[in-house]
């Protein structure tokens, strides 16, 4: 709660200082002590120990525009990162809703609600943000990045493939250990149990992208052994020996 009040003291201060000022300028005398009001009332809130109150106050108050989009972007961040996701999501969508953003600055607010939604296990609403901020180049590698994270975690491999080799493309030439993962694991997936020759495709495939990829050797072993190919199962069975011979011994129980 003290963490919280001290995150929000500046944030109230700072709003005191930019309204006054903007109050100097445009707006006329009844306006002025309206909001005057409004913003005594928030530091009621904080004193009073009703962080809560206070937060969704200044949020109300508080106009977006270029002086203050960071402000409204950090807060809500902070917010993600102390689990209070809900109220993250209510910072960043109601950036999004402003018509004044940049399209810059709708870009960062889709990227930071997004996260959101991944936080508050919104799976779904997180993958569409994602999949519309990789056509911004300026986002792209980020967005590539976590959408592999959402199809790891729903065994969406074929979708995690396609992605990762949009990361390739981009030089990240550390993603070709996953995808060589994600074809192991698509080979794995109950929907190939009764296709043979897609599961030995998709082995082949993951060591050409890691041919120190161990798991598909010894997938392609136990797939030649199913069917009956002994001579086969050797040969993958050396192979993995080769590629890591701390697995010795999980070859010697074949």
């Amino acid at each position: 709660m003290f963490e919280l009040l001290f995150l929000l003291l500046p944030v109230a201060a700072a709003y005191g200082w930019y309204m006054g000022r903007r109050n100097g300028r445009y707006l006329q005398q009844d306006k002025q002590h309206t909001i005057s009001r409004e913003y005594v009332t928030g530091l009621n809130f904080l004193l009073s120990d009703q962080p809560d109150k206070a937060v969704d106050l200044f949020i109300d108050l508080l106009d977006v525009d270029s002086e203050t989009i960071d402000t409204h972007l950090a807060l809500g961040n902070l917010f993600r990162q102390r689990g209070e996701v809900q109220r993250a999501i209510k910072i960043h969508q109601n950036l999004i809703a402003r018509p004044s953003l940049t399209h810059e600055q709708r870009n960062l607010a889709l990227l930071q609600l997004a996260r959101d939604y991944l936080a508050a296990g919104l799976v779904d609403r997180a993958e569409e943000l994602f999949l519309k901020l990789i056509d911004e180049p300026e986002h792209r590698q980020v967005a590539l990045t976590q959408l592999i994270i959402i199809y790891e975690q729903t065994k969406e491999w074929e979708q995690a493939i396609t992605i990762g080799n949009k990361l390739k493309k981009m030089g990240d030439a550390k993603i070709e250990r996953k995808i060589a993962h994600f074809y192991c694991s698509l080979a794995a997936s109950p929907t190939m149990l009764d296709e043979p020759k897609k599961r030995l495709t998709s082995l082949k495939k993951a060591l050409q992208y890691d041919k120190h990829c161990v798991r598909a050797s010894i997938m392609l072993a136990d797939l030649h052994i199913e069917q009956g190919e002994h001579k086969k199962a050797i040969v993958w069975l050396e192979h993995v020996l080769i590629q890591d011979i701390d697995f010795v011994t999980e070859i010697l129980q074949k």
